[in-house]
């Protein structure tokens, strides 16, 4: 059984703070709970309830023993098992994590996203607990989420957060794309990126007239696009069929393309028509969203940039439909748990890049079909861990 790299991730979990007081009186080591707590989300145990149950069976099994160095793994209580998840310091949690999934990307193209963590703000006990959301930052190309920013109401927004990232060398080098929702297409947030020479793609929001009217506006003084793309391909959303294609409009003399007020740099227009058909009906729905960026590219290439952007909003879909994230309660300090469940994710995300088109017991090889795999087998799960860098 191979542990490199179990053994590498459990001694990048001991840099962990341990907040209880009496160290020395401590039976339940918190770097070994956490691992356990992970690999018990990998086989698919998402709640304290089933994670403690599923633990409490495994006081012999051979994968921990062997890790561990121990004859036999102490399991805590579930009220431990909640009270140790709850107090794990995010933050230095966020640093594992960060520095674990770095070496499986290039960070060339990256998607920011921001999700609501539901169970944080339940009618409860915790009344004065705020709501919390967590920005993730995806790797477009290998679908890997690389960070996390933390976010309370009243405390920190998805714009300031970004504005922090942006200052991380972690995440941020030249020439990287961001793309992001149309949350985070403020004027002086773009200008940012501009500035430190790196590109962005931004939605033109619904409240920003005047910018998509002039937008408008210079695409009507083109004759024609400078660039087309359609896919001639379609997917299927809901009971939809959906087909894109996009325009771009760039200056062929010169870099900008349009100027407007405090938007500085904006060398592209980007015009994406969505076809959706209804399959019951066969009515065809259109509608047309603009785009701006602050480099030039092909209508292809934009169309794959933009179309990638999702992935982040289908990362969080495997959040909710595979961890359950949305029906879990965590009042006090979410992001813990939060960030090991991303950590499942990822690890079931490298192996579909790792195996992809092949099968596993006899089925293709989805991220359901993988928990379900790891659900079954430790050993299976335990060889997750070992994956290699691409």
């Amino acid at each position: 059984m191979k542990m490199k790299k179990k053994i590498e991730l459990l001694e990048q979990l001991k840099t962990i703070t341990d907040f209880r007081k009496d160290t020395h009186k401590i039976e339940y080591p918190l770097y070994e709970v956490l691992f356990m707590t992970l690999f018990g989300l990998l086989k698919g145990y998402v709640t304290f309830k089933d994670l403690h149950c599923w633990m409490s069976y495994n006081e012999e099994n051979e994968v921990f023993k062997k890790l561990f160095k121990k004859d036999k793994v102490n399991i805590p209580s579930r009220s431990t098992l909640h009270h140790l998840l709850m107090n794990t310091d995010n933050n230095e949690l966020e640093v594992v994590f960060r520095n674990h999934f770095q070496p499986y990307v290039n960070l060339d193209n990256v998607s920011i996203d921001g999700k609501w963590l539901r169970g944080s703000d339940v009618s409860g006990q915790y009344t004065q607990e705020s709501h919390k959301s967590i920005l993730n930052v995806l790797d477009k190309d290998s679908k890997i989420v690389v960070g996390h920013k933390f976010m309370e109401r009243g405390k920190l927004s998805e714009i300031p957060a970004f504005r922090e990232l942006l200052q991380d060398n972690l995440f941020c080098k030249e020439q990287q794309i961001f793309s992001f929702d149309v949350l985070l297409s403020q004027v002086d947030l773009l200008n940012s990126i501009n500035i430190t020479n790196r590109r962005y793609i931004a939605k033109i929001k619904g409240n920003q007239e005047g910018l998509r009217d002039k937008a408008k506006e210079v695409v009507s003084t083109f004759l024609e696009a400078t660039s087309s793309y359609k896919n001639g391909a379609f997917t299927i959303e809901g009971n939809n069929i959906t087909r894109r294609s996009v325009d771009i409009f760039e200056n062929q003399h010169c870099n900008l393309v349009m100027f407007y007020g405090d938007f500085e740099n904006i060398q592209t227009i980007i015009r994406i028509t969505k076809e959706v058909t209804d399959s019951k009906t066969g009515e065809v729905t259109t509608t047309i969203q603009y785009l701006i960026a602050n480099f030039k590219a092909t209508a292809k290439e934009f169309h794959d940039a933009v179309l990638a952007h999702w992935r982040v909003e289908t990362y969080h879909y495997h959040l909710d439909k595979l961890t359950k994230e949305d029906e879990h309660i965590a009042y006090i300090n979410p992001f813990s748990i939060s960030i090991l469940r991303s950590f499942s994710i990822n690890f079931y995300q490298l192996y579909l890049n790792a195996y992809k088109g092949e099968k596993i017991r006899k089925q293709k090889i989805t991220m359901a079909e993988i928990k379900r795999t790891c659900h079954h087998s430790d050993d299976f799960t335990s060889n997750i861990f070992e994956l290699e860098t691409f």
